[in-house]
């Protein structure tokens, strides 16, 4: 009885951080819907690069302006009446309501440029906009002061064998991003049987935590993400305790827990669009990088690039190795195995699981805080990575934490070398044909074991 109201005070104990979390998290800025949209607004941050090779600067008081038109394979076919304009801010950011969703055209007012910044692209002043329902659609326009412009213009025309390499380099990047949210997702399956929707949310949630201390609290972005690299397992752990422990107790059947996901996603997703608003936000530091670090042929390699592809390595690793070394690792595999048979041996199965998503939660934590860190906040970011997760998870064999490591580089590598022959607004088409192409010659992933059915 002491045991049972000793873990009830437990999950109280970790419940009652989360909330805490939680509420904090409401200090964040929130920006309300648009009374005329249902969100729809083409949304910019104007950053110029210096000729200095520093940190590109915000550009205050240029205009862009939005009209109706008509686009035919991704080009403008022709431009109607004017929608609305907007000024950049302080910050560079500039954001244009719309009627609803649709297309249009956005035009960058040159003439309102600060003296000596440039559009590195002429052709690129004005750009086509397919604005979809409920969300706002980012545009960005290339600028820099004199010298930068050339050096930029110059980048442009590089042969395909140079954008190649430098595709493959950022490809790398993403997916190990993915490969951590991957790893994070194919822990909790593998020892759950749980096909977990609601990851899109703690995504969202670790990369909300590392703003809050980092942006709100004015911590360093290096404490700030050990905090929420720390406060995602803890609330991945926390809504294991108080939700699906519960529902597991209870015989809830695997099928009406995926369900129930979605639907604590759902919840998640418009909760955080409530505290953090529309707006796409950067971290207070190393958001914009200039300064190359060192160049390995035509790749120019940034600080926060080497430390993201670093630590993901090491925490990517680190997790294989303890996953086999580690007592609690092989605890958690022979949960995985088989939870009646762990139990048999004196395992608590529930400790283990808890465990499980306790891990799981940092690693999708860590994974949200690095894409944040390589391009921005905002509270769709989970949606647009789940896909390719479940993706890298299936292709790496379903269960298995090697495989969502390699499923996760596979996928990530595609997508951006897919942009060499298609749109990029189409580049998660080339890592999912080749997810296809795979699971054809090999249905259970590139890791997973094959199973007799019948």
């Amino acid at each position: 009885m002491a045991t049972t109201h000793a873990a009830g005070r437990r999950s109280l104990s970790i419940v009652g951080v989360l909330l805490c979390v939680v509420g904090v998290l409401g200090l964040l800025p929130s920006a309300s819907v648009s009374a005329q949209s249902g969100g729809e607004a083409v949304e910019t941050t104007l950053l110029a690069k210096p000729d200095d090779g520093t940190e590109r600067d915000p550009v205050e008081g240029a205009d862009i302006i939005v009209y109706e038109a008509v686009i035919v394979d991704r080009e403008i076919e022709s431009i109607g009446t004017e929608i609305g304009r907007g000024t950049s801010d302080a910050t560079g950011f500039v954001s244009v309501p719309l009627p609803g969703p649709g297309e249009y055209a956005v035009e960058l007012d040159i003439d309102t440029l600060p003296e000596g910044v440039e559009l590195v692209r002429a052709d690129k002043q004005v750009l086509p906009v397919d604005a979809r329902i409920g969300q706002p659609t980012r545009v960005l326009f290339n600028l820099a002061e004199g010298g930068a412009a050339g050096a930029a213009r110059d980048k442009t025309s590089d042969s395909l064998l140079t954008r190649a390499a430098r595709l493959m380099f950022e490809g790398i990047i993403f997916g190990l991003i993915i490969g951590l949210c991957a790893i994070g997702l194919s822990l909790i399956y593998g020892t759950t049987g749980l096909v977990n929707f609601a990851l899109s949310e703690q995504i969202v949630f670790g990369a909300l935590v590392a703003y809050f201390f980092n942006s709100i609290l004015g911590i360093n972005f290096v404490v700030a993400a050990i905090l929420a690299f720390f406060f995602g397992g803890l609330g991945s752990a926390a809504v294991d305790i108080g939700m699906w422990r519960p529902l597991r107790k209870r015989g809830t059947g695997l099928t009406a827990m995926m369900i129930i996901s979605i639907g604590l996603a759902l919840f998640l997703r418009f909760f955080f669009l409530f505290l953090f608003g529309e707006r796409s936000r950067p971290y207070e530091q190393y958001a914009v990088q200039t300064d190359i670090l060192f160049s390995i042929g035509p790749v120019d390699v940034l600080p926060k690039e080497l430390a993201i592809i670093v630590v993901g390595v090491i925490l990517l690793v680190g997790t294989a190795i303890g996953l086999r070394r580690t007592k609690m690792g092989k605890a958690m595999r022979a949960v995985a195995d088989s939870n009646d048979l762990a139990a048999s041996t004196g395992i608590d199965v529930d400790r283990v699981v808890t465990s499980v998503w306790f891990v799981g939660g940092a690693l999708v934590s860590a994974g949200a805080i690095f894409f944040g860190l390589n391009s921005q906040i905002n509270w769709l970011m989970g949606q647009q990575l789940l896909l390719l997760v479940f993706a890298a998870v299936t292709l790496g064999g379903l269960g298995t934490d090697f495989g969502a490591m390699v499923g996760g580089l596979v996928i990530g590598i595609f997508t951006f070398m897919a942009t060499l022959v298609v749109a990029p607004e189409l580049k998660n088409v080339g890592a999912l044909l080749v997810m296809i192409v795979i699971l054809l010659f090999r249905p259970q992933g590139i890791f997973g074991r094959p199973e007799r059915i019948g």
